[in-house]
């Protein structure tokens, strides 16, 4: 309880020094460091399980953030979305029946959001890149290897990690690039069964991997390798398996005659 009343503590200086409307551009910093600060806390008291303690603390922020509204500069729509996405986390952690890693995944939407507020420069979210790609290399070998459980498994977590940064995204993407992305992740989720069958589907699951690719590592120049042979190089980022996955599309680039059937 000494963490959760120190949260509190610091809640309410947050709030009760935002509450002047003529505040600075350097109050408006402070205080969003601060609530980016608290975020980092409530999402580790998630991760070992104290669930009462972090509703608590993010019920208290969302009560009282629209009382530094002025302050943090948000527009409408940003105060909107602040408020459902922090109850959205609390009802899930007051929800006995969700796993830690439901809880947990609500509690950095929290956090992503709250940073993509508070940053312009690197938000927390771009480094998110190797997670959100993860799914797609899983596919594309699940489509190889013929293998449809592990297919679906990979396209389910697609939607579980998407659904988990898109709030930051919301924050920092213009209206079209935002809506590219959920396209694609409605694309995947509804033709299923045509991209493990057909290669015209399978192309349209390429391009979408290539759009989030191109948003989370964005490449200065075309000669830079693929993002599945650079997941392949760092060594221990992923798991080995995904490291051989990221190996055999390498080198399935460099063999594309592979891929054509013989017009011979």
């Amino acid at each position: 309880m000494r963490r959760f009343g120190w949260a509190l503590m610091v809640l309410c200086m947050v709030f009760g020094l935002a509450m002047p409307a003529f505040a600075s551009n350097h109050t408006k910093t402070k205080e969003w460091s601060e609530i980016n600060e608290l975020t980092s806390e409530i999402w580790e008291l998630g991760k070992i399980e104290r669930y009462e303690e972090a509703a608590g603390v993010l019920q208290f922020t969302s009560d009282n953030i629209i009382h530094i509204e002025d302050v943090l500069s948000l527009r409408p729509e940003q105060k909107r979305l602040v408020e459902y996405t922090f109850r959205d986390a609390v009802s899930s952690l007051q929800n006995p029946e969700w796993s830690k890693e439901k809880k947990l995944n609500k509690l950095t939407e929290v956090r992503l959001l709250v940073d993509a507020l508070q940053t312009d420069y690197e938000p927390l979210w771009k480094k998110t890149g190797l997670m959100m790609l993860e799914p797609f290399i899983t596919m594309e070998k699940g489509i190889s290897e013929d293998d449809s459980v592990a297919f679906h498994q990979a396209a389910n977590l697609l939607l579980e990690r998407y659904e988990t940064v898109r709030p930051a995204l919301m924050v920092d993407l213009k209206d079209e690039d935002l809506q590219k992305l959920d396209e694609h992740v409605s694309y995947v989720d509804t033709n299923r069964s045509q991209i493990l069958s057909n290669a015209d589907h399978q192309k349209q699951l390429e391009t979408a991997a290539a759009d989030f690719e191109a948003l989370f590592f964005a490449k200065k120049d075309n000669s830079e390798p693929s993002l599945f042979w650079l997941i392949f190089s760092i060594g221990g980022i992923i798991s080995s398996t995904l490291a051989y996955v990221g190996w055999r599309k390498y080198k399935g680039d460099q063999q594309d005659g592979l891929r054509v059937p013989d017009e011979r």
